[in-house]
């Protein structure tokens, strides 16, 4: 299990039980993606964000295809690394940025 003792921190899960991405997950019971929102340049550190797949429009819950988060109800898509809207200008699914912590992801509280 995991040491980390802040109270305001989350732990998601451990980052190597996580090597594909976008990687789906449950944040209390509600459906997000681990994605990448850099490049991972070589030498470049990963960073990481928490990505809701829920689209803000309808509702509905959405997909991967390729670099791309896809809702099946109306087709808004989304960037897979940046939650930000590849079609509707302005949108963009709700993401918060992790950190990792001794082996884990861990989303850190709102302030």
């Amino acid at each position: 299990m995991s040491s980390i003792s802040d109270p305001s921190s989350r732990v998601i899960g451990k980052v190597e039980d996580y090597n594909q991405f976008p990687a789906a997950v449950n944040v209390d019971n509600d459906p997000y993606f681990i994605v990448h929102s850099n490049s991972r340049a070589k030498g470049e550190t990963p960073v990481y964000k928490l990505v809701s797949a829920i689209c803000p429009h309808a509702g509905g819950t959405v997909r991967p295809l390729e670099d791309e988060l896809i809702c099946p109800l109306h087709y808004w898509s989304f960037d897979a690394s940046t939650g930000e809207s590849t079609n509707v200008p302005g949108e963009q699914l709700d993401c918060q940025p992790l950190a990792i912590q001794d082996g884990y992801f861990v989303l850190q509280a709102s302030s």
